[in-house]
This record gives structure tokens, sequence and C-alpha cells, in this order.
């Protein structure tokens, strides 16, 4: 009985689902090791735009690791910049955004700061100037102001996020901290649904459960 309770458990749906993110880790626009670039979109095919100041600064080793695969983002690159992504959402659909960010080594507390909007009001092909009049505080989900540190010490930020009615929400990055060129670290972006168990399978599984309660009740009954 306990190894069917145990089938039953494995072949609920899974709950980890695909990055809805593209380029996440920012991986897919090569920066050569110990440099650093600024670009006006990163991603295949640009999916992450910059939306205003001097672009979507890239490094790779610059003053350490990643905090997932090789390659980061500074927003704060010659000066306080935004980047947008479009992603595909289900109205009404909850998600769970996750990202690591951490202050950039050896600057003060002044310089460091991250802002993440989420904008549920714009549809397909959104213009740069409106996705940018959108990130106001009322879709803001973040504004982080990390400690100074003396090497990358990547933290996660952890939010719930709603789909839009109109089939796209749009996720906005922006510095924050004094615009000096050096800004916090911005890295492995994800956002994912976790689908829910259909009632047969919790039926079933409420049945394996059952049944492993009744063996055990029945062995300590004929024990005694």
């Amino acid at each position: 009985m306990r190894n069917i309770l145990i089938a039953l458990l494995l072949s609920a749906p899974a709950l980890a689902q695909a990055n809805l993110v593209q380029d996440g880790s920012f991986e897919e626009t090569v920066v050569p090791n110990g440099t650093w670039n600024v670009f006006s979109s990163v991603g295949t095919g640009g999916v992450w735009k910059s939306i205003s100041g001097s672009g979507i600064e890239i490094q790779r080793n610059v003053t350490g690791p990643a905090s997932h695969l090789a390659q980061f983002v500074e927003l704060d690159s010659h000066k306080n910049s935004a980047m947008a992504q479009s992603i595909g959402t289900a109205a009404g659909t909850n998600y769970s955004l996750n990202f690591d960010f951490t202050a950039r080594p050896n600057t003060t507390a002044a310089t460091n700061g991250l802002q993440a909007f989420w904008i549920n009001s714009l549809g397909a092909g959104a213009t740069t100037a409106s996705i940018l009049a959108a990130a106001t505080a009322g879709n803001m989900i973040a504004d982080l102001h990390p400690n100074t540190v003396t090497s990358n010490t990547w933290k996660t930020f952890s939010h719930n996020v709603v789909g839009s009615g109109t089939g796209y929400s749009y996720l906005v990055f922006k510095a924050a901290g004094t615009s000096d060129s050096y800004g916090t670290y911005l890295d492995n972006v994800n956002l994912s649904v976790a689908p829910v168990p259909e009632p047969e399978t919790y039926a079933l599984m409420g049945i394996g459960l059952a049944g492993l309660l009744a063996a055990r009740r029945r062995k300590q009954q004929q024990s005694h």
C-alpha cells in the first residue's frame, strides 16, 4: 500500500514550471570574460529592451561572479537606466517572480538601488514611452536598496504577481540609486506558474492515504 501511495504522489503534476522570462540570466548577449558592455537591447531578438537612460550593461566577471551562470546586469550603466520585457500571461493566473540582486562591491549605499514593476495595463506592442510611463508607484513590486558589500553577495527577491487581461504583462527593472555609473546588480530573473493538482489527483491521493491508515490499524489490532 505504501508503494501505491508513493506512486500516486509521484504522478501528481510537477510544481516546478519552465521560466516564462526569456534570457533571465543574461547569457544570450555575450561579452568577453573580465569585461562589460552597454546595449540598447539584450537577449535573442532583443527581448530585454532599454526604455530609459544609457542602456543595459552586461558584465562578466568584472567585480565578481554572477548569481547564475556567467553574466549579469547593472542598470546604472553610464547613468541610471531602465529595461523591460513583454511576457505573455493569462488573466487572473498567479505567477511567482524571483530574481537575484546584490550591491555593487566597494560602493556607497547611496549609489545602490533597484526597482521592479509589474504592468498589466498595456497590450501587445506597447511603446517604450508607454511602458516607462506605466512604471509608477502603483505598479511597483520592489524598491531595493542593498547594503554595501566587499564582494558579490547575492540575495533573492520573491513576489507573487497576477496575469493580465490583455494577454501581456510587462516586467520592468529600473536603477534607483545615485546616477553615477555604479549600481545594483541583477541576475537570475525567473517567472513561473505552478499548476494546481486536479480534484481527481487529490481523490486518488486520499484513497491511498486512507488505505495506508486502515492497513496500519489492522496490523496494530493483530499484534494485541
